[in-house]
């Protein structure tokens, strides 16, 4: 006999794990991480067509806040930016500093668009 199972987005299958990740590194609730992996799917989605303001601690502790953006993925990397292949950390291209970096998932803190 089959079990049913519920049918998952590969969106919701993404957030559940980013979710699951928040709260094992960072002992938060689960309503916490599902708020921040939301907001984590919302920036990269908003990234992938313009700017934003992303608020994130470095590992060292210190306090980030950078003009982010995920346009030009495709050129520099020769392929599309595909979400479902993060794994512990988001990349991005700094704007001020025209360079791409990374930020643990777990170490961001909220994100603004910038128009």
């Amino acid at each position: 006999m089959k079990k049913n199972r519920k049918a998952v987005s590969k969106n919701e299958m993404m957030k559940g794990k980013w979710k699951r990740q928040i709260m094992l590194e960072k002992d938060y609730t689960e309503q916490c991480s599902e708020w921040m992996a939301e907001r984590l799917e919302a920036l990269i989605e908003y990234m992938q067509y313009g700017h934003a303001a992303v608020a994130y601690m470095k590992q060292d502790g210190t306090f980030k806040l950078v003009k982010g953006t995920l346009v030009g993925y495709e050129k520099d990397f020769g392929k599309q930016y595909d979400p479902m292949e993060i794994r512990n950390t988001v990349v991005y291209r700094d704007v001020e500093q025209q360079r791409w970096m990374t930020f643990k998932i777990e170490n961001f803190m909220e994100w603004r668009a910038i128009v």
